[in-house]
């Protein structure tokens, strides 16, 4: 299993925050899961919604203080994501996150061309 790729490491209140995508098999592989964590703890996953473009607001504890996150992404590419999250309305990471599987959402359209390849051929 492959180490999952992270956008750039940012901190928060000293506190290592990251963010991962990867596909979910939702859809045929074509959705994404947006994953925010602070040092080891998932704070928001986006689960793989159906949208293009999308904001999704959590709260989490820390220190006993409940904080607002509000993760948003816009319309990716094959391989990342841009994404923007914010703790408390103060913007922590604005940046592309790379898809971890990005090659798993090719698999649909090899199926298609294997099936075309084969009526054409037989």
């Amino acid at each position: 299993m492959s180490t999952p790729q992270r956008a750039p490491q940012t901190f928060w209140n000293s506190k290592k925050v990251s963010v991962t995508a990867r596909l979910i098999p939702r859809y045929a592989w074509t959705t994404a899961s947006i994953d925010v964590f602070i040092e080891d703890q998932a704070i928001v996953k986006t689960g793989g919604v159906f949208k293009f473009i999308g904001k999704q607001v959590e709260c989490f504890q820390s220190n006993g203080i409940e904080h607002s996150v509000e993760v948003s992404w816009g319309k990716g590419s094959l391989r990342s994501f841009p994404v923007s999250l914010k703790i408390d309305g103060t913007t922590i990471v604005e940046s592309a996150v790379p898809i971890q599987n990005w090659w798993l959402v090719l698999w649909p359209w090899a199926a298609v061309g294997v099936f075309v390849a084969w009526k054409v051929l037989t």
